[in-house]
């Protein structure tokens, strides 16, 4: 098992309410929406994947898209697959995506420059992922620079 997580029942009730909060936010969820992809994260360290459908409409009010936990059966149009303690430090703003991908700690594939177009996006949503840890109990998951 990774660093920060027990399982993945843990990672996934932490990403789900990450990605609740991202994709039900007025500024950054339409904007992720515009995409019109399906994106699917590959996890290992635990095992898991998660996918974000921003092509089809939201199965629910009040989202900008809509998420799985666990696989599904759509069809991504892009992957990336990668360690779930690197995610989790990518998403505290610690870790570069594309020195990530050439180093080999992030495998990508599909449609790898309308992923790329996305990154602008990225950064917003930093300030998201530790909060939904503070809010979850997970305090002791927040990476803070000086431990790095």
């Amino acid at each position: 098992m990774g660093q920060y997580y027990k399982d993945i029942k843990q990672l996934y009730e932490i990403y789900g309410y990450f990605m609740k909060k991202i994709l039900t936010d007025p500024k950054v969820g339409p904007k992720l929406a515009k995409s019109g992809l399906i994106i699917k994260w590959i996890y290992t360290d635990p095992d898991g994947e998660i996918t974000i459908d921003l092509k089809n409409p939201p199965k629910e009010q009040g989202y900008f898209g809509t998420f799985y936990l666990g696989p599904c059966g759509l069809k991504e149009d892009v992957w990336s697959k990668q360690s779930a303690d690197h995610s989790h430090r990518f998403w505290h703003g610690l870790e570069n995506p594309v020195a990530s991908v050439t180093r080999g700690k992030i495998k990508q594939g599909g449609k790898i420059t309308a992923m790329l177009k996305m990154l602008p996006l990225v950064r917003p949503m930093f300030q998201f992922f530790p909060q939904a840890l503070k809010d979850l109990g997970y305090e002791n998951l927040i990476i803070s620079r000086e431990k790095t």
